[in-house]
């Protein structure tokens, strides 16, 4: 290998790893926000700890989901259909209205992604 392919191949290495330590930077503040966004948004429905035992949880006529187990709950279907599905009122595959306010007008595109990287973050298996 003469000097000059070495180089390269060091340079594009170089940014290969710092494009990739970027992405998880990324993909962490991205979760860190989806938590915030949590907190003002899904915290009194589906509780601390995501498994449908907020304080609100109580005074519904359907039992909020556990959060955790939407990936167990139907590993057909993306996380991120079921959270755009879910803040746009329509839920499971029933595609019918169900107890949860819709928050689609409420929520820009990012917040919904990254309330979506939270929730995947935190996916019991």
């Amino acid at each position: 290998m003469n000097m000059k392919t070495l180089v390269s191949t060091a340079l594009l290495l170089g940014v290969a790893v710092q494009g990739s330590v970027f992405a998880a930077s990324s993909q962490e503040e991205a979760i860190k926000k989806g938590y915030e966004h949590y907190k003002i948004f899904c915290i009194n429905c589906h509780g601390k700890n995501a498994d449908g035992k907020g304080p609100l949880a109580a005074t519904m006529k359907i039992t909020p989901a556990d959060l955790t187990l939407l990936k167990q709950s139907d590993p057909n279907t993306c996380i991120a259909e079921r959270v755009l599905k879910a803040v746009s009122g329509i839920h499971d595959n029933m595609q019918t209205k169900a107890n949860m306010p819709t928050f689609s007008g409420n929520l820009e595109s990012i917040t919904i992604y990254e309330l979506t990287q939270f929730l995947k973050a935190i996916q019991k298996d």
